[in-house]
Parts: structure tokens; sequence; C-alpha cells
């Protein structure tokens, strides 16, 4: 196997694999990716930081194996791998495999292996990184090697509806409490519509004042510039024309996801995000997306909410390598118990 990086010139190429691989989001696309690498930063030593995206293509005998985009960090203490970038809301990336839905299970975990070691090595011997974190999409299944390269690997978890079994069911589904939420949200005549590019503004200032994000605002616009004529939706709640909250969604390929939002939890004795997230179901089914996805199920803040929406459990992981001098300074650090901006990102 050998590694290249792509260009430009690669994007169709590029956005073809992540369409057909199952470990493929709209985080991975191209012009996604190009967005990122425009606006993410990270505070360190009192310094501001970006990363330069490399955009990592495997190749064996010409054959193209997967795919893997990583940003690479520069600071004073530290060089590190991230894939997403930090200071942008992405809730996946890590690595995808071409033609994996093809191959046989032994074929799929041996190519695997070759892969993220290709990888590993390009990342710690070519780019001599000391860190490095990924975070997975749900399409990724066997954390094995990862486990076998002494990275440190964090179980998280999704939520996913299956839209396939239609409205009926799924409403009798949800809770009881949900359905009595949901409900009496609607009797205070309050009511959900899709909204405009002002809302996304709304949204994040909301969202900033209670800490819930932590992009800057020309990055969630840029994104919604892009992708909102194809992938993105703006749920709102309003009350006679007032903005209550709303949610931003990402539909790509079969499934609809919950990106950005409900920053406002009750008003007047309801919660109207419950609403929310059921008329943006119902826009999924009627739309013929086959899955709806809850991101943050790892969150304990919000689980007795989101399991009320009786969704299936999805697992996704959190993948991280430290370097042998890193490692024995993070011990140190636990040690002393000293709360330092790296800690922020190391933990």
């Amino acid at each position: 196997m050998d590694i290249t990086l792509a260009s430009d010139a690669d994007q169709k190429v590029w956005d073809e694999i992540v369409k057909s691989s199952p470990q493929g989001t709209l985080f991975h696309t191209w012009k996604w990716l190009k967005i990122m690498e425009k606006h993410n930063f990270t505070k360190m030593a009192s310094g501001i930081h970006k990363a330069q995206l490399y955009p990592i293509m495997v190749k064996m005998e010409n054959d193209l194996i997967g795919l893997m985009p990583i940003f690479i960090y520069n600071t004073p203490f530290v060089k590190m791998a991230c894939s997403p970038a930090f200071g942008v809301e992405n809730a996946y990336l890590g690595p995808i495999l071409n033609n994996f839905l093809t191959l046989r299970s032994h074929r799929k975990q041996v190519l695997f292996y070759q892969f993220h070691n290709e990888v590993d090595n390009y990342l710690k011997t070519k780019m001599n990184v000391n860190y490095v974190t990924i975070h997975s999409s749900p399409g990724l299944s066997d954390p094995r090697p990862y486990i076998w390269s002494d990275y440190q690997v964090l179980p998280q978890y999704t939520y996913f509806i299956d839209l396939k079994q239609g409205k009926k069911i799924i409403w009798d589904n949800f809770s009881r409490t949900l359905k009595q939420d949901i409900n009496k949200v609607k009797k205070k005549g309050i009511y959900v519509e899709i909204g405009s590019k002002k809302y996304v503004e709304n949204i994040f200032g909301l969202l900033k004042k209670r800490n819930r994000v932590f992009s800057n605002i020309d990055y969630i616009l840029e994104i919604f510039d892009n992708f909102e004529s194809t992938n993105l939706k703006v749920f709102v709640a309003k009350h006679e024309n007032e903005f209550l909250s709303g949610v931003v969604t990402i539909s790509y390929k079969n499934k609809v996801s919950l990106w950005i939002g409900t920053p406002r939890n009750s008003y007047n004795g309801t919660t109207p995000n419950t609403l929310i997230y059921w008329e943006a179901i119902n826009w999924a089914i009627e739309n013929g997306y086959e899955y709806f996805e809850i991101i943050g199920a790892s969150d304990i803040k919000y689980f007795m909410f989101k399991s009320k929406f009786n969704a299936e459990l999805i697992p996704y992981y959190i993948l991280k390598w430290y370097s042998p001098w890193l490692k024995f300074g993070k011990t140190i650090q636990q040690l002393f118990k000293q709360k330092t901006t790296e800690k922020y990102y190391f933990d």
C-alpha cells in the first residue's frame, strides 16, 4: 500500500467513495472538508492555531482502498493529527473504506487492518505527530486495529429511528410522556415550519449563550450557504410568529440527522423541542428517507429526553493515541490535577 494526498482534481472521485461507503457522511465530502479547513481553530499557550487538511488516499497496486481526512496542528507543545478538526460542529469523521459492502468478512477485516497500519505509520513517522484523535462515523464497526496500535478506544453512541416502519408505529413506540408533551405543545398553539438563514443565526445565538456551540457563526453560515439547497433544512418552532427554538438537520444518502440546535428546552410550560423532532421525523418520512438520527446519545444531560423516542442505540468510537512522552506528561498532569488548556483537548 502507498499514500497520496488528494487535490481539488480528485474531488469527484473522493465524493463518490464517500457516498458509496457505509462510513461516509456529509462531513467527509470534499466541500465540507475545505470549509472546515478554512474555519477550524484551537486555543493553546495563549495562541490560536489553525490546522491544515491532509486528505489521505490509500492505494494498493493503483486500486484506491480508502480515504482518511486528517487535520494537522503544529503548536508549541505538540503536533496533533485530528479527524475532525477542532472548533467545528462535526460529530464524525475518520476512515472510509472503498467497495466495503462488496467484500467478504475476512477480506474486510484484513483490508481495514492494513489500511489503518498504513495511515498510522504515516502519521507517526512521516508527519511525526505526538497525538492523534479520531471520531469515527457509526459505519465503523471494528475498532480492533486501533486497540492493537495502543489507541484508547472510547465507545460513543447515537440514536437511529427506522423510518421504514411508518409514522404510526414510530409514534406508538414513543414513550407515553413524550406523546403527551407533543400534544400539549400543539394545544398551546405552537407550530413548526421550515426556516430560512436568519433562523440559523437565531439558533446559533441561543446556543452560544448556553455554551453549547464551539464554532464561529461564519463557519455555520458558510456551511448553510453551500448545502442548504441539497442537504440542510432548518425546522423552527414558533408561537404567534415568535421564534422559540429550532434545529438544523443534515440529509445525506438515506438518512436525516439532527445537527445543531434545540437551544430552548421550555416555553410556557411546554417543551417545543419535542414537536420540532416529531415534525422533522415526519418530513424525513414524507421525503423518502429510511433513517432518522438523533445525535448525542452519549451525553447524560440529554439521556432522559432522547431515550423517550425509543430509537435504536448505535455505537461509534473516539480513538486516541499519545506519544510516550505525552502520555507521561498527561499522567503527571492528572496526578496533580492541573487544569490547563491542553487538558481540555487531551482528556
